[in-house]
């Protein structure tokens, strides 16, 4: 019986071990890539560009050491596997971002799939004279959420949209402004957004501009408008 015990104890002493090593090397294949990434737009970019790029990356940075700080449960950072997890995914995504910096001055109009870099997703579609949205956010260790959406007035570079809350005294407004920096970013403000969030969570960013939306994206973003 001890011997069996001994035996498991080993085995999942060995699973961990593998487990462990497995997060190590999935974050250090990420990390290296993100900085080559990082590496490329500062060599490829105008320097005021990269300038904005190397602000948002020291925050970001901060963000995902806290995120995954979070993750470990009170562990040793070298001796937790969801540490490196969680900051391997992080990583993986933000390497999207920085490589949309170098196609972000290609936007035309609205429409796109833009992102804050910090958990923040927001969707345009430009249909039928209208400009629809879906703003979703998950912030923070504790995974806050929220989402809103619904149809822009705009003028000219800048865009509002007005709604209530069916236990809200006072409305909810969201300004969205393009930055005129060079970047094809878009600011958000809010102002009353709570009751479409999470106590943690918030709708401000400034996002930049990922690319297109897929069909099926595009879909989704214009059916709440349809029902």
């Amino acid at each position: 019986m001890i011997r069996l015990i001994t035996l498991l104890v080993m085995s999942a002493s060995l699973a961990f071990s593998a487990e462990l090593e497995d997060a190590k090397a999935a974050f250090a294949k990420q990390d290296k890539a993100l900085n080559a990434a990082y590496a490329g737009l500062k060599k490829d970019l105008a320097p005021e560009i990269f300038a904005k790029v190397q602000e948002d990356q020291r925050g970001w940075v901060e963000y995902r050491e806290a995120i995954s700080d979070f993750q470990t449960e009170g562990e040793e950072k070298e001796n937790s596997a969801a540490w490196f997890e969680t900051a391997a995914g992080m990583t993986e995504s933000r390497i999207e971002w920085l490589e949309a910096w170098r196609k972000a001055t290609l936007r035309e109009g609205w429409e796109g799939r833009y992102s804050d870099g910090f958990g923040g997703l927001l969707e345009i579609v430009e249909e039928g004279g209208k400009v629809h949205f879906r703003l979703s956010v998950v912030r923070g260790p504790t995974y806050h959420s929220g989402e809103i959406g619904g149809v822009l007035r705009i003028n000219g570079g800048t865009a509002w949209f007005e709604t209530q809350g069916e236990d809200s005294e006072d409305p909810t407004w969201l300004t969205f402004l393009e930055e005129h920096d060079g970047s094809g970013r878009i600011t958000v403000h809010g102002e009353n957004t709570s009751y479409f969030h999470g106590m943690r969570a918030y709708f401000e960013g400034s996002y930049l501009w990922l690319g297109k939306l897929s069909a099926e994206d595009r879909k989704a973003v214009l059916e709440p408008e349809e029902q």
